[in-house]
């Protein structure tokens, strides 16, 4: 009897390890998991750090796309292990303080962000204010989630504005200013920088006595606790990525010009050939020259 329990004893242990095993096999030890919002700069950025992380540091890098609420959360509990696109110190302070001391920040990418409401120049309006009386039609907004919806839901309470706030993707968003512009009818639309509708139209930021905006942001890199020391190269790598206004709305223009936005990602990365150089010199194989 003694010998016939330390056998399902023995039986038991190994089922239990052979599972464990197996949930972990789900992550590879050199796999990434990075999420994003549908956000036209979040697409950029991270589509550009896969190809790159892929072929220079050897990772298997997966992508996962999700709402903001979703992205946060997944970071503080580790279930993904980056994301791109952090606006801080305004845009998304609720879920920096809601999961402070959850996650990793490894620093800014971009430094010139902006959000606020936007309209094309033609449009006499140039304050948020003077929406009351000479636009009653609805702001044309993103997703519910988004920061930027949150300023804009404040915006409308703390200017007594009248206007509705629709909810959209950030690509119908940009068809509705499109359209709107091509018919030269007045909109206002949730707007941020870096995005490529300013680098292919005139568009203008309302002032904003209140101070809802925020003028000047930068858009940060998170990652899981615990990232760094288990990827530092990778980590470095993204504390080395730091774009310029001129880089990252070319490189957003050249997404906006290709079908598959990869394509254009690719396209920026080989005309930027010298700049991603430097962002992986040292952390793998060195980048083959295109001469």
């Amino acid at each position: 009897m003694l010998k016939k329990i330390i056998v399902l004893l023995i039986s038991a242990l190994v089922l239990f390890a052979c599972s464990t095993s197996t949930e972990k096999s789900d992550k590879q030890p050199n796999e990434l998991l990075i999420v994003y919002t549908d956000w036209a700069e979040s697409i950029a950025l991270t589509y550009m750090a896969q190809v790159l992380i892929e072929k220079d540091l050897g990772y298997k890098v997966i992508l996962k796309l999700a709402d903001v609420n979703e992205v946060f959360s997944e970071i503080a509990e580790g279930k993904a292990d980056a994301f791109l696109d952090v606006w801080v110190p305004s845009t998304h302070r609720h879920y920096l303080e809601r999961y402070k001391g959850e996650f990793e920040d490894l620093g800014p990418n971009y430094k010139l962000a902006r959000t606020g409401l936007v309209v094309p120049d033609y449009m006499e309006v140039n304050s948020i204010e003077e929406l009351k009386k000479h636009f009653k039609g609805a702001i044309t907004g993103i997703d519910s989630s988004a920061g930027i919806m949150t300023n804009t839901n404040k915006a409308i309470l703390s200017y007594e504005l009248e206007n509705d706030l629709l909810v959209l993707s950030d690509a119908e968003m940009a068809k509705e200013l499109e359209q709107a512009i091509l018919r030269r009818k007045n909109i206002v639309v949730t707007g941020w920088e870096p995005h490529w509708l300013f680098h292919r139209y005139d568009l203008k930021y309302l002032d904003d006595p209140l101070g809802i905006f925020m003028k000047e942001e930068q858009i940060n890199t998170i990652a899981r606790k615990g990232f760094s020391e288990d990827n530092p190269d990778v980590a470095e790598f993204f504390k080395r990525m730091v774009l310029s206004e001129k880089q990252i709305n070319s490189l957003l223009f050249e997404m906006k010009l290709k079908t598959d936005p990869l394509e254009g990602v690719k396209e920026w990365i080989e005309k930027n050939e010298f700049t991603v150089n430097q962002w992986t010199k040292g952390l793998g194989e060195e980048r083959e020259k295109i001469m």
